[in-house]
């Protein structure tokens, strides 16, 4: 007889936290896809393996560059609503801040 042992605790670490980004559905996860799509195409148009790693190490190099964008990106938005929030409700900002 077939049985399967199901664990959601596992399939949940599996999908959401075994990405670089911490969440399956981060920027990291995105950026990540797309450039290991740009992997798999020049895989299929360079055969020579000199031009191949050169365009795999230029691949990771903006794969890079990316990342770093889409976190100061995520940062600097993160500090101005939270900035502005203190602002226009202070004490919503007091009691969560204590909590």
């Amino acid at each position: 007889m077939f049985t399967l042992d199901f664990n959601p605790s596992v399939l949940y670490n599996d999908i959401y936290t075994n990405t670089q980004g911490g969440f399956m559905f981060s920027p990291d996860f995105y950026i990540d896809n797309f450039q290991n799509t740009k992997k798999v195409v020049t895989n299929a148009i360079f055969k020579d393996q000199r031009l191949n790693k050169a365009a795999h190490a230029y691949i990771d190099a903006q794969t890079a560059f990316a990342k770093v964008l889409t976190n100061n990106t995520i940062e600097m938005t993160r500090y101005s609503v939270d900035s502005i929030s203190s602002v226009l409700f202070p004490k919503k900002a007091e009691a969560s801040s204590k909590a």
